[in-house]
Formats: C-alpha cells, structure tokens, sequence
C-alpha cells in the first residue's frame, strides 16, 4: 500500500522527532499512531493497517461492538494513506529536541476505495460532488465556543461574573490568550478575533473563511489545539456543547459558509433582489431548512447538545431570518457579500460531519430546486415555542407553522435514519455505523441509568463527555 509521497513533504517530515498518523473520528478526537525516528518515511510512504471501526469509537474510547454487523464480525483492519500536505506541528506537545507534528491520514480499504466512514473523507465527498455536479466552491469559517475550567474542578477562568462582550476579562488574562492565539498561528490558524461570552467561563474563538477541505482541517486543529494548549497551563477546556451545569448557557459552533463559483464570483449574491439572495442561495438554504431533523444528529451529536437548543440564541423552529440570530439559519448580506449561518452545530460536534451534512442537505436542495420558505418574523423566547413537528423527508415551507430540530439526540437518529434522500447522499453504511454506534454507547447507557435529578443528569453528562470532547 502506497501513498503519493512528494520528496519535499517526505523531508519536512525531518524537522520533527515525532510525528501522529491520525484520523479525526466522529467525535474530532485524533486516532492513529505516533512514529519516530527512520520509520517516520516509511509510514509517509507506505502508510499502515489499522482497525476499520477506528472512527466509530465512543467519546471515551468504547469499542463499537454493534458496527460488527456493518463492518465485519472481526472488524477486520483497512489502510491509513498519510495525506502528507496536511502535516501541521502540534506545539503544545513535546518540546526542543522532541518536537511533535501532525498528518492526516485517509482510510482505505484494501482496493483503494476511501472507506467514507471517515468524517472527513465524507466532508471530501460531498464537497467533491458539490464542484462536479454545480460548478461550486464551498468556503467556511466556524465560530468556536468552548468553556474554562480550573483542572480538577468546575471553578471557571475569570469567577462566576459574566463578562460578555466585556474586554477587561481578557485584559486579567491577556498572556494566557496570547499565547494560544501565538501557537494557532504556529500551526498556520489564522484566528481573526476572540471575545469573553454569555456564560462564565465561556470563549469564543473566530477564524478566516477557507476553501472547502481546510474550512474542516483548521477546525479540527483549533478545538485539539485549545483543549491540548489549556492542559499544559492547569486550566481544562471543554466544547461539551451545552451547559456543563444548569446555569450556563450553551457553547455553538455555528458554521458560516458560502457558495463561489470556480471563476471566484459569489453564487449567492444577487444584487437585483431586495434580499440580495440569488436563487441558488435559495434552494441551498431551503435543503438546509428541509432536512433540519436529520441534520441535528449530526450537528447536535450528544445527550448534552439537547439542553442548548430551545434557547435564546440557539435554535428550535426551523426558521431562517436576515441577520436573525433566533433562527436556525442566519443570513448575512452585508459588504457585497453573501453567506449563511448555520446555528444549528453544538461545540461538542465534528466540523467534518457539520460540512458533510451541510453541504448534502444544500446539494438536495440545488438538485431538486427546492421551494425556500419565508423568513422568520417571530421574536423567539426561551421555554416559550409551540410544538409543531417537520416529519423526517418532509419539506418545512409545507406546514402553516415552522417545524422544529428535534429534542432529544434519540429523536434525532430516528430522523437521520427515516430521511430517505440524506442517507443516500452520506451513505448507507455511514449512517447505520453512526446510528448505531450512538444509541449502543450513549442513548441507551443513559436511559438505562437511574438519573432522577437534573443534577444527576448533568453528572452524567459531565463524566461522559467533558474531558474528551
């Protein structure tokens, strides 16, 4: 088994004593292999074996045991293809005379077929059959929220007060921040802004719009290199995408994304419309809205996700709105430009996945010419929606009111698994290993413990998923 090994990117491979092999899973937490010394070429070259469930581990390392009937009894092992232009050093790890880097690697079975239960070979394919069949370039750009804790503890960085918008809290710690900006950048990240959010603790982190397979790549760099930067400074940092206790509010991870054609012109941008919309913009967000069910369990992957959503701020009708940011879809159309914001993504989830679905769910929506429902005119109040319901597969703008995201991640997989037209466009086989993989370890685990108080759910919740993800 080969992998295409420039010369010059095999030599890079030089400046490191070290170098992980790894796969982003579905949780983005980084699987493979750490090489040294003259093996560091061999594996660049020839790349290795590895066990073909590697990206459907649970977020604390459960074994897939229920993909054994998708995947083969034995779970049989396939091919890790180092991907070599994507090697990236990895800072915080190692120091002088040990210095750590990165490369991405492909799954592949044995006759060179790209096994798309990778997230991020999944986001390649979609983005592929996006310029195939359209002419389209995908760009984006995530907002990350994450939050800061003392190790050991639940004490946030900067106490209980909230300080939103407020610079002073970044003026107590600007060292801190500095730094991990210093070392996204080390790593080729170019973080555009920083700001404190609505919850203690809370930070959100921006980054300049790429061009389609990087807009992943950089996201998958900036939540490992906070969660690992924050470790070696006593501070443990967590996207655990909602409230880590009940006060709190949630953490996003909003993905702003635009469509350009090959010759560098804005696809969405019509300047003949009041809206400025073009019709592409249109369809796209109409699959975007016509999906929303399905698209939560990718989006919203975990138990927790599902006290975020339903909030001020964070989505529940399936709406979208100019500049609105109750809607699930925020659209932007200010400075001769034109993007979306999908509102929907807790922090907790993969960007790759957030990309593939996305990028799906707006394809079938550029297929099929799919109608865009009106904007959204209501001003939404937490604990305050009515119950009305999107059917998986069945269009939004068919219903006299908008329909909702689902409310639990259970009700989610249900959706993911009845819409028809999104299986096929992610894949069968991804799909049910998905499915699967997270009723076995999650919704089941939880419904079968005795949790019979909020704080007890949060418990749970914490040990699940706040140290990994």
């Amino acid at each position: 088994m080969a992998a295409d090994a420039n010369c010059l990117e095999v030599e890079a491979l030089k400046k490191y004593e070290y170098i992980q092999y790894v796969i982003p899973d579905v949780n983005s937490i980084p699987r493979g292999k750490i090489v040294m010394g003259k093996f560091k070429e061999k594996v660049a070259r020839e790349g290795f074996e590895i066990g073909n469930a590697i990206c459907m581990a649970g977020p604390n390392t459960e074994i897939p045991l229920s993909v054994c009937d998708i995947l083969g009894k034995h779970m049989p092992n396939e091919e890790m293809r180092p991907c070599l232009d994507t090697l990236t050093p990895w800072p915080w790890v190692g120091k002088e005379g040990r210095r750590v880097g990165n490369v991405l690697c492909d799954l592949c079975m044995h006759d060179g077929t790209s096994d798309l239960t990778s997230p991020r070979q999944l986001m390649k394919a979609q983005l592929d059959a996006l310029r195939e069949k359209h002419g389209l370039v995908f760009k984006s750009a995530f907002e990350y929220e994450f939050g800061v804790y003392k190790e050991g503890s639940m004490e946030t960085l900067g106490g209980d007060d909230v300080w939103c918008w407020d610079v002073r809290i970044w003026g107590e710690h600007h060292d801190l921040f500095c730094d991990l900006t210093d070392l996204l950048g080390v790593m080729g990240v170019e973080v555009s802004s920083l700001m404190p959010e609505f919850t203690p603790g809370q930070w959100e982190i921006t980054t300049e719009p790429q061009e389609g397979v990087r807009g992943g790549d950089v996201a998958f760099y900036v939540k490992n290199a906070v969660k690992g930067f924050f470790k070696t400074r006593g501070y443990h940092a967590t996207f655990m995408s909602a409230k880590p206790s009940a006060e709190t509010f949630g953490a996003g991870l909003h993905l702003n994304h635009s469509l350009w054609t090959v010759g560098g012109a804005s696809a969405m941008l019509d300047q003949g419309q009041d809206d400025r919309m073009s019709e592409s913009a249109k369809h796209w967000l109409a699959g975007i809205l016509h999906h929303a069910p399905a698209l939560t369990a990718l989006c919203c992957p975990t138990l927790n996700c599902y006290r975020r959503l339903f909030n001020l701020g964070a989505p529940g009708k399936v709406t979208w709105g100019l500049d609105d940011r109750n809607a699930m879809v925020r659209v932007h159309t200010a400075r001769d430009n034109v993007f979306l914001e999908n509102r929907l993504p807790s922090g907790a989830c993969s960007p790759y996945l957030a990309i593939a679905a996305t990028v799906a769910a707006g394809l079938d929506g550029l297929d099929r010419k799919l109608q865009c429902p009106p904007p959204n005119t209501e001003v939404q109040k937490a604990g305050e929606l009515p119950r009305t319901t999107v059917k998986a597969g069945e269009s939004p703008n068919a219903l006299e009111q908008p329909g909702e995201v689902a409310k639990t991640l259970a009700e989610a997989l249900d959706a993911l698994e009845k819409d028809g037209q999104l299986r096929g466009m992610l894949g069968e086989r991804f799909v049910d290993c998905y499915v699967k993989t997270k009723r076995e370890y999650e919704v089941r685990r939880y419904e079968n413990a005795e949790l019979h108080t909020e704080e007890k759910q949060l418990e749970f919740e914490r040990n699940m998923y706040m140290k990994n993800l």
